[in-house]
């Protein structure tokens, strides 16, 4: 368990953890001069619980040093908020009891210091008045216990309520998420980093990354590793660690407080955060939308704006969704806690809840997008995804729900609700109800119909084009999953980057038809696809002329649209295809390079970023960085039965 002391500024928190552990928690030279804690202290224990170490964070009280009280209690299982019975609650009392609160700490006790310096009478009023000051917060039901750290008086009591604080409910789920609260140089180890695990569990030898960490990030091996001031092999959700990093990478990074310690997987950053946010009832105005704030989000300080989102302002004591746009990047995941501050730093706000990790920057406030962030209010996995579900007709990504709320693949992979199929994989992994995937289908047969009634006589639609025709603007692996059962049901069919209405054919005029029988050897007769005008040329037929003549010709399904002057047969994209799908399998890898098709196809360079792009609009590749992965079998989208 780890517990953290809250309190006024020479309350007696650091002496009362002395007594308690043994331990000063003031490390720093101008601490022990000034006689203040200012920095974050740590302290440990064995026989405060039986079978398990107690680590305790001593916070400073000062006003001036508020930063990095908040630095140690974001993720807490417990807390002592401290009061001195010779001064009773004080500013700062209050205002570590409002961030206790708005932190979601529900465990702790109260402890009444220094009551060697007061008469009985002094301190019973002392004690009624702290009763009365946590009864609207989360520690209502706290014990108040009355201690001297002076002469020891009480301590036995103290320690009994420890013992009696339950169990913190801390499930080994989740990637591994770590925020930095500390880090220096061991000689002969390296750097240290130390935090609190919030989620996940952590191995000597895992590989992690640090985030935010810049565009080229910084990735980590876990050299060595410390539970509770202990060495240790393995850690978990709810231990406190230190952590000796080794890589290339740390040793050029500047690594530390503000920053998380992540599995790999969890290491995107956003500006943009979709929060529950509730304004203390201690501020003398609402909230406007646009105040200029300090977010507090693990134990970085990030200024920035908040937006509201169901109205223009926010009555003290009051709740609203809300956005917080930050000047710089956070890796934060939901139920991450969010303390704000006024933008002087000078006061604490109000704070909630991230709810939403990624928010958009346009339409953020529409109700539909309202109603995807309160679902995410739901702590179930399961239930969230399907409330999400009920209302996005257009399909969930399940990439980012799995990012937002820290799910591994096995996680993401077990849930379940009713009616959900599944669709994409990696970066357009998503989901939809069956019933939304027919109504998706049926959308884009209308399209597809109107499209072949009209007066366009290319008679279909380029796939990539869907997302934004179609109402919803659904996401494309649901796209894909509609085409799909399009297909099958023999209603639709692919013609490279295009699809149309099964069996739709625009038939050539004779004239064409004779054009035809001179252009299609003429395509490839210099060993590599030519453009239009070189077509022209060679048969010696108007450039503008031949441009109109492949359009007819794309529309009747003899040639395919590369690019704006190249046109290619659904035979010879298909070779090509084929030849980027037989030389990644030889090559035993799963991605591949314009290099390397360059070298499978025989084409030059140019050429063959052309074609790797045109196989991205068709969904035959996705390009992943500088590399492609092949999505879609080759056959499927330009072989015989994807021709019709």
């Amino acid at each position: 368990m780890i517990i953290a002391t809250a309190g006024h500024v020479d309350h007696g928190k650091t002496s009362l953890l002395k007594r308690l552990t043994g331990v000063d928690t003031d490390r720093l030279p101008e601490e022990k001069r000034r006689g203040l804690t200012i920095d974050l202290g740590f302290a440990y224990a064995d026989a405060l619980r039986p079978g398990e170490t107690t680590g305790f964070v001593d916070v400073p009280g000062h006003e001036k040093f508020i930063r990095n009280m908040l630095a140690g209690v974001t993720a807490i299982d417990a807390a002592l908020l401290v009061v001195a019975a010779d001064d009773g609650p004080m500013p700062q009392t209050r205002e570590h009891l409002a961030i206790l609160d708005l932190v979601g700490v529900r465990t702790g006790i109260v402890v009444v210091t220094k009551t060697d310096l007061a008469d009985a009478e002094w301190l019973d009023a002392v004690i009624a008045e702290t009763r009365a000051l946590v009864q609207p917060t989360g520690l209502a039901d706290a014990p108040v216990v009355p201690i001297s750290s002076a002469t020891g008086a009480g301590f036995d009591r103290l320690i009994a309520a420890i013992r009696a604080l339950p169990a913190p409910e801390k499930p080994a789920c989740g990637g591994f998420r770590m925020a930095i609260d500390r880090s220096f140089i061991v000689g002969g180890a390296g750097l240290v980093v130390t935090g609190l695990v919030q989620s996940g569990t952590l191995k000597v030898g895992d590989r992690l990354a640090v985030s935010p960490a810049g565009p080229k990030g910084i990735e980590a091996r876990v050299r060595g590793l410390k539970v509770q001031d202990a060495a240790a092999d393995a850690a978990k959700a709810g231990d406190r660690c230190a952590v000796n990093l080794a890589g290339p990478d740390v040793e050029r990074a500047a690594i530390g407080r503000g920053q998380w310690l992540v599995a790999p997987a969890s290491k995107s950053v956003s500006r943009r955060i979709d929060i529950d946010l509730r304004l203390l009832a201690s501020e003398n105005r609402p909230l406007r939308h646009w105040t200029p704030v300090h977010a507090h989000l693990g134990t970085a300080d990030i200024p920035g704006r908040v937006a509201l989102l169901e109205a223009g302002r926010l009555a003290p004591d009051g709740r609203t969704l809300a956005q917080l746009v930050l000047d710089r990047g956070v890796c934060v995941c939901r139920g991450d806690a969010v303390i704000l501050r006024d933008q002087s730093a000078q006061r604490t706000i109000g704070g909630g809840a991230v709810l939403d990790c990624c928010g958009p920057q346009r339409g953020r406030a529409t109700p539909q997008r309202l109603s995807m962030v309160r679902a995410q209010r739901r702590p179930n996995h399961a239930e969230a995804l399907t409330v999400q579900l009920e209302i996005a007709a257009g399909g969930v990504d399940l990439t980012a729900f799995a990012r937002n709320r820290n799910l591994t693949e096995t996680e993401l992979a077990s849930l379940e609700a009713p009616g959900l199929v599944r669709a994409g994989s990696g970066e357009r992994h998503a989901a939809i109800l069956d019933r939304h995937l027919t109504g998706l289908a049926e959308a884009i047969r209308a399209a597809l119909t109107g499209r072949a009634e009209g007066r366009n006589s290319e008679s279909g639609l380029p796939a990539a084009a869907l997302p934004r025709l179609l109402p919803g603007r659904p996401l494309a692996a649901c796209i894909d999953a509609a085409l799909d059962r399009l297909i099958r049901d023999g209603i639709a069919e692919r013609r490279g980057e295009w699809i149309v209405l099964a069996g739709r054919r625009v038939g050539l005029e004779p004239r064409d038809a004779r054009l035809w029988a001179r252009i299609e050897p003429a395509l490839t007769a210099s060993g590599r696809p030519r453009t239009v005008w070189e077509v022209s040329e060679a048969l010696g037929i108007a450039g503008n002329e031949a441009a109109r003549f492949f359009k007819r010709a794309q529309a009747a399904g003899l040639v395919m649209q590369i690019s704006k002057n190249r046109f290619l047969t659904p035979e010879a994209l298909e070779t090509l295809a084929n030849a980027a799908e037989t030389g990644l399998a030889s090559s035993g890898g799963d991605r591949f390079t314009v290099a390397d098709f360059r070298d499978w196809s025989g084409l030059g360079r140019n050429l063959s970023v052309e074609m790797l792009e045109y196989f991205d609009r068709a969904g035959f590749t996705r390009r992943a960085g500088n590399e492609r992965v092949i999505r879609r079998p080759a056959a499927e989208i330009f072989g015989a039965a994807g021709r019709g």
